[in-house]
């Protein structure tokens, strides 16, 4: 699914379920017609492609901030509240883990609905992804486009905000997620008036907001005096790749693999192929220790073993998989040889998304 780019785009990726095929035998899979066979390959695909999000620790504390954050709106306030920012490198899974975050409180607040209330009627989610070289008025221009709200070509930035947050209200948003957040250059004008305006919209709505942007800790959007106002009210969690140099942290990369291993619908593939201290360190060194090339990496291995009829993953199959080029960076980054990861980890369970 493309992100979601509308409210009505939004509603759908909440209600969208990923449906994890059944893991069937090689003698299940000859037993199937071929168009049986075309279908659960498709649902193969899918599921493959899907953004599951497996339970790290990031995840869990993550999802602990945002709901400190969202206990924090039941306060009766008169300034604005605090605001998480994710920040990391491209692959890390920042705008994952946001949507994430997004549907959760999404489901949580519709679960609360007194059944007379329309469903169509609130949005408590808005996902905003900021244009590149926003002045004010594309970056009200893009909420409002968001939630479907006509802009006459009149209207300035601060009438469209006033509008805005109007509806907004209407809507019970009380959560806004703005991704691609790096794209705010404060050390422009026009990039510290787009900033101060973001400001002053979420400091006019009592929501919850997250942030999320590439290596926000040393970007324009934190300097200055803009980013000063900006970093006094922002928590930031930087998400990193996962580490190499101790045993805990060998440990933690092989508890990420066994987990995404559990998920790949192999007829032929036997589990613990993957939790050897040799794939281990080959998957490290391949990903640079990105979760998003990890992902990227083993499901395209899979859909290959489709394709080919192998059913399993293999090294050769691995070594054929052209990488993302952050991950071939990260390769190149992390090039010397770790050391050998333990031999034993537990499953890591994994979290819908999309």
């Amino acid at each position: 699914m493309a992100v979601p780019d509308s409210l009505t785009a939004w509603r759908e990726f909440v209600a969208r379920r990923n449906i994890e095929p059944e893991h069937l035998t090689t003698d299940q899979l000859a037993a199937m017609t071929a168009d049986e066979k075309d279908l659960y390959d498709e649902s193969r695909f899918a599921w493959l492609g899907a953004d599951i999000v497996i339970e790290t620790k990031d995840l869990a504390t993550i999802d602990r901030q945002v709901r400190i954050i969202r206990a924090r709106l039941a306060a009766q306030r008169s300034t604005a509240g605090r605001t998480l920012a994710l920040t990391g490198r491209a692959g890390v899974g920042k705008s994952t883990i946001a949507m994430l975050m997004g549907k959760r409180h999404e489901k949580a607040v519709r679960d609360k609905l007194d059944s007379s209330t329309p469903a169509e009627s609130i949005a408590p989610v808005v996902y905003l992804v900021v244009p590149p070289a926003s002045t004010p008025k594309m970056l009200m221009r893009a909420i409002a486009r968001w939630i479907g709200m006509q802009v006459p070509r009149g209207w300035d930035a601060a009438t469209i905000l006033d509008r805005t947050v109007a509806v907004l209200h209407e809507l019970k948003t009380s959560m806004v997620i703005v991704d691609e957040v790096h794209n705010l250059r404060t050390n422009r004008a026009a990039g510290a008036d787009a900033a101060s305006t973001l400001k002053a919209l979420t400091e006019r709505l009592d929501a919850a907001i997250i942030y999320c942007g590439i290596d926000l800790l040393n970007s324009d959007l934190l300097a200055g005096e803009m980013g000063r106002q900006i970093r006094a009210r922002t928590k930031v969690y930087d998400i990193r790749t996962y580490s190499y140099g101790g045993a805990a942290d060998r440990e933690l990369w092989a508890e990420l693999v066994a987990g995404m291993e559990a998920l790949l619908p192999l007829a032929e593939h036997v589990p613990g192929t993957l939790d050897t201290p040799e794939m281990s360190d080959y998957l490290w060194n391949r990903t640079g220790g990105s979760i998003g090339s990890l992902r990227n990496l083993l499901g395209d291995a899979a859909i290959e073993a489709i394709f080919d009829s192998t059913e399993k993953i293999t090294r050769p199959g691995l070594d054929a998989v052209i990488l993302d080029q952050e991950a071939v960076r990260g390769q190149a980054a992390y090039s010397t040889t770790p050391q050998k990861a333990p031999t034993k980890s537990a499953k890591a369970s994994k979290s819908e998304v999309g």
